[in-house]
């Protein structure tokens, strides 16, 4: 048989092992549910509890990257980022672990019926709802990946006969330093330590590694989920410094375990292998089980070291001007099992936003303030702020609330909506209005739109209880007015300052136009809460 043939049915049975893994995650989370995630957030209290959640969260989701934008999710929409809830996803690095432990098990079998149900369910087209699809895709992609490891199985005898045939098995045995990047490259290709782990599990299960051969692999490939998390934290929030920071940490430890127990093997083998029999009668559960728990380890050291490392993440990378401003003052994850309380704090949130949209305007105004915040800084702020309070509201609404209720927790997310985007509007129009400052049109379209927006935050103030009739007079259409001067400046000859004064009039009707549904969301939504 040529190479091409011995090496095809292994190449198959790993792409049905990672479309598998795929298959599971992916499936899995929407199945989890928004109910699953609220337990969830409810776990996150105390060391135990959100270790505990942690793990269930990573055996659910097989992916600890998951489970960190859950929980970043959760933090947007109110709740406190607590020590116990950063460390949460470094825990559920043990729960992922769970898959070369069923790797080490053979569960070909199992996997056959699964398969097979699951094709006679989808070819009845008993897949009718999501979550029976998302049930059933996720059982297959379980299924797939163990069948994928079997087929794995079945194909390593031909792979070791030729490998040991041409002396490269041999010298691959002999090389720690190769098995470590074979480790460290399958980690960082396939974006998780499990899969590599579960792969080097499947090796060693089917003779096509020893244990003291894959002890190298599973640490370099662990190692690897460092450089994994240190590409994420960079781009992220103090949140997300923390969340992705404590996964470093936690890689770090069980990456040094693992490497100490390498040495371990190296000088005393003998007990290495006796210590190693203690954990599993097979040598692929021994590798199952040490890799386990290494997370353990790893997220033990994670969850110890958590305040010192957010103590020392402060003083090096403080939290910045625009994310500061984009934290949430009134929401209260407690408060969603009281919608009555949830959409006062909902509403007072969007007044305490909706106040800084003249603060847009202060930098491009003759009276400007040098040392007050800028437009681009408000802006971010802002739309973080807004989406904040979106996701909020949407919780809100799985928590089963009245229709006057849920009424109101739409116009109030509607309203969410057009403020993030105002303040996106006002920024761009800020950032245009010093390309015109020769043309007393734009200075005066600036003053016209502050003054409209302090009306629009003081309306806000009043959690939209005010009559907003009168602000939606003063937001009267102001097309006309904007197309005769486009029109003036169109007969005019081209230069850069009309060029921006032009935009700044598409802007005006644009923030205009936002700022009356803004108030006609307020105004109705707190008509629906007072009926």
């Amino acid at each position: 048989m040529t190479n091409v043939g011995v090496i095809a049915p292994m190449l198959g049975g790993l792409g049905m092992f990672f479309i598998g893994v795929r298959s599971l995650s992916v499936n899995l989370v929407p199945l989890v549910g928004h109910r699953a995630r609220a337990s969830f957030a409810r776990a996150l209290r105390g060391p135990t509890s959100s270790a505990a959640g942690g793990v269930v969260a990573g055996l659910l989701t097989q992916s600890s990257t998951a489970v960190s934008w859950i929980i970043l999710g959760l933090i947007r929409a109110g709740m406190p980022p607590t020590i116990w809830v950063l460390v949460a996803p470094a825990w559920s690095n043990v729960g992922t672990a769970l898959l070369p432990i069923l790797v080490a098990i053979n569960l070909a079998t199992s996997a056959s019926y699964v398969i097979g149900l699951v094709g006679f369910a989808t070819y009845f087209k008993l897949d009718s709802t999501d979550r029976r699809r998302n049930l059933m895709d996720a059982a297959f992609g379980a299924a797939l990946l163990l069948f994928g490891m079997q087929v794995v199985s079945g194909s390593v005898d031909p792979v070791r006969e030729a490998m040991t045939a041409n002396g490269d098995l041999t010298f691959i045995m002999g090389s720690p330093w190769l098995l470590v990047a074979i480790g460290a490259v399958l980690s960082l290709v396939t974006q998780s330590s499990s899969v590599a782990a579960a792969i080097a599990v499947a090796g060693v299960n089917n003779g096509l590694l020893t244990v003291p051969a894959s002890l190298p692999l599973i640490a370099a490939a662990n190692a690897a989920g460092i450089i994994n998390n240190l590409l994420k934290l960079h781009r992220e929030s103090s949140a997300g410094r923390m969340v992705f920071g404590l996964q470093v940490i936690q890689k770090a430890g069980g990456s040094l375990l693992l490497a100490v127990i390498c040495i371990w093997a190296a000088w005393r083998p003998e007990q290495a292998s006796e210590i190693s029999a203690l954990t599993s009668k097979h040598a692929s559960g021994q590798i199952a089980v040490i890799f386990t728990l290494a997370q353990v380890f790893g997220a033990l050291l994670a969850s110890l070291t958590g305040k010192p490392f957010a103590a020392l993440m402060a003083q090096w990378k403080p939290a910045s001007e625009d994310e500061t401003l984009g934290q949430p003052v009134f929401l209260l994850r407690e408060a969603l099992a009281d919608p009555p309380v949830a959409l006062d704090l909902a509403l007072r949130e969007l007044s305490r936003l909706t106040a800084r949209l003249p603060l847009l305007l202060d930098q491009v105004r003759e009276s400007a303030d040098p040392k007050g915040l800028t437009p681009a800084t408000l802006r971010t702020a802002g739309t973080q702020l807004a989406d904040n309070i979106k996701t909020y509201l949407l919780n809100l609404l799985d928590q089963h609330p009245s229709r006057n209720q849920v009424a109101a927790a739409l116009l109030l997310e509607n309203a969410a909506g057009n403020l993030g985007a105002l303040h996106e509007t006002l920024a761009e129009l800020a950032a245009a209005a010093p390309e015109a400052t020769d043309l007393p049109a734009a200075s005066r379209l600036v003053e016209s739109l502050h003054v409209l927006m302090g009306f629009v935050a003081d309306h806000a103030a009043s959690f939209g209880a005010e009559d907003p009739a009168f602000v939606l007079r003063l937001l009267g259409d102001r097309n006309a007015m904007m197309a005769e001067l486009r029109q003036k400046l169109t007969g005019e000859a081209a230069s850069a300052a009309q060029d921006a004064l032009f935009r700044m009039t598409i802007l005006f009707e644009r923030a205009v136009w936002l700022a009356r549904r803004l108030v006609t969301d307020l105004s109705q939504a707190q008509q629906v809460l007072s009926a």
